[in-house]
């Protein structure tokens, strides 16, 4: 992907609502917001971070729906295998352009673990966030191999 692409994919996460089922309550957590009413839940669950990863679309391309769904289930048991807790999520972004995406909120899994786990699914990043801070976008390393600068 060249640079502009780049840019763009930044701006699409940027633009996505990372939503979550918590005690019958959807919550939504924004890149670079606070997200108080998320802080909240996840701090009464005693959890320190948390990180929303999908198994969908790899590399950002579109994969058929059974395939997502296979690597969907391959991400829960190896989040199960690893004894964490985690509940569901929707990444959707706020233009439509792009499908919903599928995927965890994993708690208490430590970043740089998150992330390799990530790139096992050939993901580009996870979006990131503890209580008191904004939410943060980390990148993969697969994010930065897929940049061609000329």
């Amino acid at each position: 992907m060249d640079l502009s692409d780049f840019i763009r994919l930044l701006e699409a996460y940027r633009g996505t609502r990372y939503l979550f089922d918590a005690d019958g309550a959807e919550r939504e957590v924004r890149i670079d917001r606070r997200n108080p009413e998320a802080e909240a839940w996840l701090a009464g669950r005693g959890a320190a971070g948390a990180g929303f990863v999908t198994a969908d679309n790899p590399r950002s391309r579109l994969a058929p729906a059974v395939e997502n769904a296979a690597a969907r289930q391959r991400l829960a048991e190896a989040v199960r295998r690893r004894g964490l807790d985690a509940v569901p999520h929707t990444g959707a972004g706020l233009d439509g352009a792009w499908p919903p995406e599928q995927g965890l909120l994993v708690l208490d899994m430590p970043v740089g673990e998150l992330t390799a786990l990530a790139e096992e699914f050939g993901q580009n990043a996870i979006v990131w966030f503890v209580p008191g801070q904004p939410a943060r976008l980390v990148p993969t390393r697969l994010l930065f191999e897929a940049l061609t600068i000329p």
